[in-house]
This record gives structure tokens, C-alpha cells and sequence, in this order.
């Protein structure tokens, strides 16, 4: 069991997910990203991308990119952007 609050972001890799833990570690699970969205809380974790989620807490800087707060960068989608802003008070 994995706490919801030591993971960073979710990623799909092939058939499985990987989740990016705050302690940098990974760990891959069989389960598709969406049913693994369902077990999320949602005030938590939001979508950026098709094969991204993402602990808001977690995200230091929106540009064209989400860098986190382990440096990692991940892509956001158009597709996903507003709402995902939507999120943050922007100054």
C-alpha cells in the first residue's frame, strides 16, 4: 500500500502505471490510469496530460511544462490546461 500523499506524480508506462514517490523512489503497479484516477483524492491530483497526473502540492512552477518538486518536468496538454490552472491563483 501506497499513501496517497507520498506520491509526486503518475505516468503510464506500457500496461502498467509508475508512481513518483516524495522520496524520489518509483514503484510500478498493473492497473490503467483511470482506474487508478478513481482511487485518488481529486482536491489532490489533477490530470495534465493523457498519461500524467499530478499532486498539486507537489508542483512548483507552470510554464509550458509542470516542473515539480523533484525537478522532474512534465508535459501539459491543451487539453487539459485550463482546468488545470484553474486550480492556482495566478499572479
Amino acid at each position: 500500500m501506497i499513501e496517497s500523499a507520498s506520491i509526486v506524480y503518475v505516468t503510464v508506462l506500457d500496461k502498467y502505471i509508475q508512481l513518483k514517490l516524495t522520496d524520489n523512489r518509483t514503484r510500478r503497479v498493473r492497473i490503467s490510469l483511470r482506474q487508478f484516477e478513481k482511487h485518488l483524492p481529486p482536491n489532490l491530483f489533477l490530470r495534465i496530460h493523457k498519461r500524467y497526473i499530478v499532486c498539486i502540492r507537489h508542483v512548483r512552477f507552470v510554464d509550458m511544462d509542470v516542473t515539480m518538486r523533484t525537478g522532474d518536468k512534465l508535459p501539459i496538454s491543451k487539453e487539459f490546461k485550463d482546468a488545470f490552472l484553474s486550480h492556482f491563483i495566478i499572479l
